[in-house]
């Protein structure tokens, strides 16, 4: 790719030049700036995370990242949440993005960041610097009232439509209790929640209509929480209003599968949508006929493994085992080369990852290594797809069982 900085400077921006900035953003995805978003993203945006590309004083490009905790298999990590990644249609492929990406993986690795994470417009664009599919997401769309519930629960306790206080005060306990069970789930800030997550200013609807927060509460306790949109529609057979649902999250299987039934049960809504839900998705084995609810699996979460050592050291294995790892990372040179994993038996330290000279086991990229770090792939799906060299009989399978995850399937609904 043919590389033309020489007029171009990236920086770190001021607030006075995040407007600005903002609609380099729009214009490269095809939007507008709306009144009252930029004071939305401000309230989250980390100033010091944010770089501008600049040609004299014209802002061209932006890239920013959001300090998160991401859920890893038997811990946490900090993660590197990349956003507003944009170049003026006038001047890509001049090498701008990588300029900006370079910046911000290396100001990650300064912090103790060991992963970086991102939903990709393009997803070809982030495999070139290393990222893998680590989270798949998932969507339906179902006629509400086809959906018939294989063993249907009886209603217990009530659910209550939230306002602002009650959903700041009610809803993001029960998230945090969830995400600390749910590998690449990531923690979200109190500014998160009320300027993104909870809010819904007339800009955010998109054509969807209001959002509307609830929870489910049992003798007086807060057991599952859905955040969703409703739109409503009507023509001369009656009403046909679309729900969209985007978080649907219990304390227990019975609590989300009750609030799941209250939502298809809810009047006037022909149609019932999910967003970023999980995969495979538990409402798939709770109603009758699975196919009604049209599932498609997509990409979700985007990975890049920033420090190979820090990062497989972050969670847990099936130990005890060994595996050595010959990994090829051009982006980052210096995770390239054999790594020797150790992992303990399980509750007694942490694993550790040493430079080696020995035999490999598994040969690959970077990135085929971040679609299994969290569990949604295994180095047999990796084997499959040619993305994995085995270098004896007998590896892959040993890998797939050392990484092997109990509990909850890796998942992300939030946006950033």
């Amino acid at each position: 790719m043919p590389t033309d900085l020489s007029n171009i400077t990236i920086r770190t921006i001021t607030d006075e030049e995040f407007p600005a900035l903002l609609d380099v953003a729009a214009t490269a995805f095809g939007e507008t700036v709306e009144p009252g978003e930029v004071e939305t993203d401000r309230a989250v945006l980390e100033i010091d995370r944010t770089f501008g590309a600049f040609e004299g004083d014209k802002p061209v490009g932006l890239a920013g990242a959001y300090t998160f905790r991401m859920t890893v298999p038997g811990g946490e990590v900090g993660a590197a949440g990349i956003t507003l990644v944009a170049v003026l249609p006038t001047h890509t492929r001049r090498g701008i993005l990588r300029a900006m990406m370079t910046r911000l993986l290396e100001q990650a690795l300064e912090r103790g960041e060991p992963v970086a994470i991102l939903w990709a417009s393009e997803a070809a664009i982030y495999q070139r610097f290393g990222y893998g599919m680590a989270v798949q997401s998932g969507s339906f769309e179902a006629v509400g009232d086809k959906v018939v519930f294989l063993q249907p629960l009886e209603p217990a306790g009530r659910v209550r439509i939230l306002d602002d206080a009650e959903a700041l005060e009610l809803i993001p306990p029960i998230y945090e209790m969830h995400r600390r069970q749910a590998p690449g789930s990531i923690d979200r800030s109190s500014a998160k929640w009320s300027a993104h997550i909870l809010a819904d200013a007339g800009w955010m609807r998109a054509g969807m209509g209001a959002k509307v927060r609830v929870v489910l509460e049992v003798d007086g306790e807060a057991r599952a929480f859905a955040i969703y949109r409703i739109k409503a529609d009507w023509d001369a057979t009656g009403p046909k209003h679309s729900m969209t649902v985007f978080d649907v999250i219990g304390l227990d299987a019975e609590s989300e599968q009750r609030l799941w039934q209250w939502l298809f049960g809810i009047d006037l809504v022909g149609t019932v949508k999910g967003w970023r839900q999980p995969v495979p998705h538990p409402l798939a084995l709770m109603v009758t006929e699975p196919r009604r609810l049209a599932l498609t699996v997509g990409d979700g979460t985007w990975l890049r493994i920033l420090d190979v050592a820090a990062a497989l050291g972050g969670r847990t294995y099936r130990g005890p085992g060994g595996l050595v790892l010959d990994v090829t990372d051009t982006f980052l040179p210096h995770n390239a080369g054999r790594w020797k994993l150790h992992a303990p038996e399980p509750g007694v330290g942490r694993a550790t990852l040493v430079p080696t000279t020995g035999n490999p086991d598994l040969a690959l990229d970077i990135s085929a290594l971040a679609a299994v770090y969290l569990g949604s792939w295994r180095f047999a799906d990796l084997a499959r797809a040619g993305r994995v060299t085995e270098c004896h009989p007998g590896a892959v399978a040993a890998a797939d069982e050392l990484f092997g995850t109990v509990g909850a399937r890796p998942h992300n609904s939030t946006m950033f």
